[in-house]
């Protein structure tokens, strides 16, 4: 089973200068085109500039002071595209790792690639084809053009680093990922489920919650989208093992209203629910 071994998480890092890439606009400009959409420059240029390289930089020099081992699988997901496509981040962060990982992305999910790539890495772990992985969940927000989601709601640079080992005695795993079929009735019977024992809901302000349930209810920063439920999940993790049994992780993106959920046993002692 995926095992929780440490999170690191990087927040609004310091803004960088516009990348000095010749044609990098008239690349924004053409993409946009097919969608009857023209380069904002001003907004282009006046974004913080903090692209995956950067958020995988941060992340990656606070694993780096645990010491930890080097993975065997890289998963990097993300719901917003990075400041420009000349840089592979999956590959960027296996060099870093030394070149010898499997790695890839996940993402035109919105929020559930974070979902999916915890998925993949409990499948890749049953099967003993990764003892090691990490995913890296990206979010950065200077785009070539207005986009609602991103600019009324004020959404911040973000990356989460979640690190999982195939065994990891006692600590925190992943009893289940899952990014179809889920309803709120589905919800609620999951939260509710006494086998849970003492639960806690983490999920954003957009998502409805079931009535009268007995879990308790944490909401995520108003600043984020895909790095949302996992930046709670890095800040609090220790507090929360205190407090609960079990967390359930559950957002709805709100661009198509696909739901989905992880549930992880704090206590380290159950392989099934």
């Amino acid at each position: 089973m995926a095992t929780l071994t440490a999170t690191h998480h990087v927040l609004a890092p310091s803004r960088r200068p516009v990348p000095d890439i010749p044609g990098l606009a008239e690349y924004h400009a053409d993409l946009l085109r097919p969608y009857g959409t023209d380069l904002d420059e001003e907004r282009w240029t006046t974004g913080p500039q903090v692209g995956f390289p950067d958020l995988a930089d941060g992340l990656l020099d606070t694993h780096r002071a645990d010491a930890a081992p080097a993975p065997d699988l890289i998963i990097v997901a993300y719901a917003l595209p990075d400041l420009h496509p000349f840089i592979t981040t999956a590959s960027y962060i296996n060099h870093h790792f030394g070149d010898q990982a499997r790695s890839f992305a996940v993402s035109e999910q919105g929020l559930l690639a974070p979902f999916t790539a915890l998925q993949i890495v409990s499948a890749y772990q049953r099967s003993g084809r990764s003892r090691r992985a990490v995913i890296a969940v990206l979010e950065q927000t200077t785009l070539p053009a207005y986009d609602p989601l991103v600019h009324d709601a004020g959404l911040i640079d973000s990356g989460v680093l979640l690190s999982l080992d195939a065994d990891g005695g006692g600590l925190p795993h992943v009893l289940r990922a899952g990014t179809e079929g889920q309803t709120l009735g589905a919800l609620h019977t999951l939260l509710d489920a006494p086998e849970h024992g003492a639960t806690l809901l983490v999920t954003s302000e957009r998502t409805e919650l079931p009535p009268a349930t007995k879990a308790d209810i944490h909401r995520t920063r108003p600043d984020t989208y895909c790095t949302g439920v996992w930046l709670e999940l890095s800040n609090r993790l220790p507090q929360w093992r205190r407090q609960y049994e079990t967390l359930v992780l559950h957002d709805v993106d709100p661009r198509s209203g696909a739901r989905a959920t992880a549930v992880i046993d704090l206590t380290g002692r159950r392989t099934s629910w």
